[in-house]
């Protein structure tokens, strides 16, 4: 009898196995776990950004670029390099700093430095087997006197109270599964931790956890491994986190949204507090820094300050960035594209911005809508152009012998077109009867352009116009709104009919670029901030269709930004 009933069960046991079998194939052979732990480190090509003598940046943008900076040179040579006023900061000796470090994070919006094993902190090493998986060392993924002390809790309380999991396991779930409590995931976890501990060493696990586990997230960019987590929260590289900060970050783990650092203050205080404590038990740092209660006040506004002014997506939108040789990777376009980011207003769902920055050796460019298509936006949706065509026209009418001092009279101009009458509109009015044509264009008044297109010969325009817009109406004699701005083009097509007219003006000497060089006298010299007013560089605006399209393009010399902010609603609403 007992033989049959041995008998019965070892049919069973095998049986059990053979069954298993397959399943725990199928769920190692669709994980691709080798993929996800190996680590291998993809050494690129350092760029610089270079700061002259005399520069002027902003405190508050310069010294965040410095913390996602990919330079690890000691702040004392950067900064000395500066002198500050107020809110500025200027450049008193040329320096270059490195540029942002690159996003190793494959989701979308979503930030991720990975380190090897050796860069992670003893303390956050250590501290983590000690507060989490104190057995980490001598488990195979998954500990058993863990989980039986974890169920014996929960019968305890009747309820789910305490988890048994591994850091193994964790990072299997980190990996591979939802947080969905379901015995099939549990089940699926604990195999893949068993494998993974069979495949790797120990350093491999905890070095891939610290690059993978969610460290919560900031202004909708989630935040992924240590490294992120330091520059991101602390504003510093890992090596240099304090043991209060380190716990701080271990306190997150245990729920990023549960002890978030703005929301639930005082709930992560208490929880740092209890592992600072529990990290000086295990003896792995000497001296206290404890953060007293201006301490926390200090961290909590940083983070407020950086989830609410866009600084944060600029750089998740530029250190995501393929890193090439010739990559537009600068401390301007990031300081541009959170301008830009500001300015899309968030009252607005349909308010868009499309931009390209850059010269001829390189460009980037930039949607403000992730969900659509990037490269359809930029250079195949069209937009009305407005006032950004006058530069160029004006250049084209120098070439065909217009004087810029010379003189036009402002009195209104009607035309008679085979579709009627047609008199273009100023955007205001003066007192003055005739004004020179440099005024005219730094003032974007219509009535003169048209007047002098008159003056030289609608052929002539036209001929020029077609070569750099294949799309115009002609002939342009019967549709002459086009010298307003009523055509439309893509914001590739627009950066280079620009690119172009600055090669015409650096040919002919600079007379319309020059012209628009002093901010305070052109279209912009009302929102132009007291450091710009005292430079010279070239920009126009243009606004049109009632305001669903506005542009601004600018030229500092050396590079090239053009800006479109519009609704992409229903216009007609």
């Amino acid at each position: 009898m007992v033989k049959n009933i041995a008998k019965i069960i070892l049919v069973l046991f095998v049986i059990g196995v053979c069954c298993a079998v397959p399943y725990i194939y199928s769920v190692i052979s669709s994980s691709g776990v080798s993929e996800a732990i190996t680590y291998n480190r993809v050494d690129t090509e350092e760029n610089y950004v270079s700061f002259e003598e005399g520069g002027l940046l902003k405190v508050t943008e310069f010294n965040y670029f410095r913390e996602f900076s990919n330079d690890e040179r000691f702040d004392e040579y950067i900064y000395k390099n500066l002198k500050k006023f107020k809110s500025d900061y200027e450049v008193v000796e040329n320096f270059k700093l490195k540029t942002l470090k690159r996003n190793d994070c494959k989701r979308n919006r979503c930030l991720q430095y990975k380190v090897s094993f050796p860069e992670i902190p003893v303390l956050l090493s250590k501290g983590l087997i000690g507060i989490e998986d104190y057995r980490f060392l001598d488990h195979f993924g998954v500990d058993p006197v863990s989980i039986l002390r974890a169920l014996y809790q929960d019968i305890k309380a009747g309820k789910f109270v305490q988890g048994g999991s591994t850091l193994t396991q964790q990072l299997a779930k980190n990996l591979f599964f939802s947080n969905e409590k379901t015995l099939v995931r549990k089940v699926k976890e604990a195999i893949l931790a068993i494998y993974i501990e069979s495949r790797f060493d120990k350093s491999d696990i905890l070095r891939t956890y610290f690059n993978e586990v969610y460290w919560g997230a900031l202004q909708g960019i989630r935040i992924k491994g240590v490294q992120a987590a330091s520059h991101v929260y602390f504003g510093k590289a890992l090596a240099s986190l304090s043991a209060y900060e380190s716990s701080i970050l271990v306190s997150m783990l245990k729920g990023p949204h549960y002890y978030h650092p703005i929301r639930r203050t005082e709930r992560l205080k208490q929880r740092a507090n209890f592992i600072y404590k529990k990290l000086g038990d295990l003896g792995l740092y000497q001296s206290d820094d404890k953060w007293n209660e201006g301490d926390w006040d200090k961290w909590v506004n940083r983070l407020k300050e950086l989830d609410s002014n866009y600084y944060l997506e600029s750089v998740y939108i530029n250190s995501s960035l393929a890193i090439k040789s010739n990559q537009y990777r600068h401390y301007k376009l990031v300081i541009e594209s959170k301008s830009l980011l500001a300015s899309k207003l968030d009252v607005n769902k349909n308010l868009s911005v499309k931009a390209v920055f850059g010269n001829r050796e390189e460009t980037t460019t930039y949607y403000s809508r992730f969900e659509r298509d990037l490269e359809r936006a930029i250079t195949k949706e069209r937009h009305q152009i407005g006032s950004t065509i006058k530069p160029v026209l004006y250049n084209f009418l120098v070439k065909l012998g217009l004087d810029m001092d010379d003189t036009v009279d402002m009195e209104p101009l009607t035309m008679v077109l085979k579709s009627g009458k047609w008199s273009p509109r100023e955007s205001h009015q003066i007192e003055e009867k005739e004004i020179n044509y440099k005024r005219a264009l730094r003032e974007s008044f219509n009535n003169p352009i048209i007047k002098a297109t008159q003056e030289i010969g609608f052929d002539k325009m036209e001929a020029e116009l077609l070569r750099v817009i294949p799309t115009l109406k002609v002939p342009l004699s019967e549709y002459p709104a086009q010298l307003l701005g009523a055509v439309e083009l893509s914001v590739q097509e627009l950066y280079g009919l620009y690119l172009d007219f600055i090669k015409n003006e650096c040919s002919s000497g600079m007379s319309v670029i020059s012209v628009l060089a002093d901010p305070t006298k052109t279209t912009i010299k009302r929102i132009v901030s007291k450091q710009l007013a005292a430079q010279n560089f070239f920009g126009k605006t243009g606004t049109t269709n009632n305001g669903f399209d506005n542009w601004f393009i600018g030229f500092d010399g050396h590079d090239l930004f053009v800006i479109w902010v519009g609704y992409e609603g229903n216009r007609n609403e």
